[in-house]
């Protein structure tokens, strides 16, 4: 009994790490970005310009029963100064029928993590006017939640938390851009065919 004791003891003065603190157990690292989503404050910025007629838009796959698009503008998608990702969205109808809108989204930094209550989410700024080529802006724009019917549109942006809110958001244009490449859809930001053609 004394020996087993003993051996108890033994384990528990052992270092609570007994491992490589230089190994990290996966290949997170916590970005500027990720800090401001802590204390999380939104910042005014202003509506990014129309998109040209021939801008470059994303196709992102949602799933291979999904009659509605939901594309992206590449060259609108940047970080914002709160955290945030700004882009402008396109959810096209199976009819054909072009819903553009200027939108943040929000990746909460973990599930209320140090007093943290804001969840993840998106947010609309503005709508497009396709015929004026103009923004109309929303009427007391407000956080939307994740979620919904398949074609909601907290459920397609679902798709869009997928790409850049899980394993930490990257923190530069260049590194969201990557992230659509190769988790975002079947064709690129450059409209070249992406090699991505499976479910998230």
């Amino acid at each position: 009994m004394n020996r087993l004791l003993l051996a108890a003891l033994l384990l528990a003065a052992l270092p609570a790490r007994a491992f490589d603190d230089e190994k990290p157990f996966n290949n997170y690292t916590e970005t500027e970005a990720d800090r401001a989503r802590k204390t999380f404050t939104e910042a005014e910025e202003p509506l990014p310009p129309y998109p040209e007629a021939a801008a470059k838009w994303f196709d992102i796959y949602l799933s291979p029963t999904a009659k509605t698009k939901l594309l992206i503008a590449a060259a609108s998608v940047r970080p914002a100064a709160d955290g945030t990702v700004r882009y402008i969205a396109n959810v096209r109808s199976p009819q054909g029928f072009d819903n553009i809108s200027a939108e943040a989204l929000y990746c909460a930094p973990g599930s209320f993590a140090g007093g943290q209550s804001k969840k993840s989410g998106y947010k609309t700024y503005a709508y497009g006017d396709p015929v004026n080529r103009r923004w109309i802006t929303a009427r007391n724009p407000g956080w939307q939640e994740f979620g919904g019917s398949p074609n909601s549109g907290a459920a397609l942006r679902g798709a869009l938390y997928r790409i850049w809110c899980i394993d930490g958001t990257p923190d530069t244009a260049d590194g969201l851009i990557k992230r659509l490449n190769e988790r975002g859809g079947l064709h690129d930001a450059s409209g070249r065919q992406s090699s991505r053609e499976s479910d998230f």
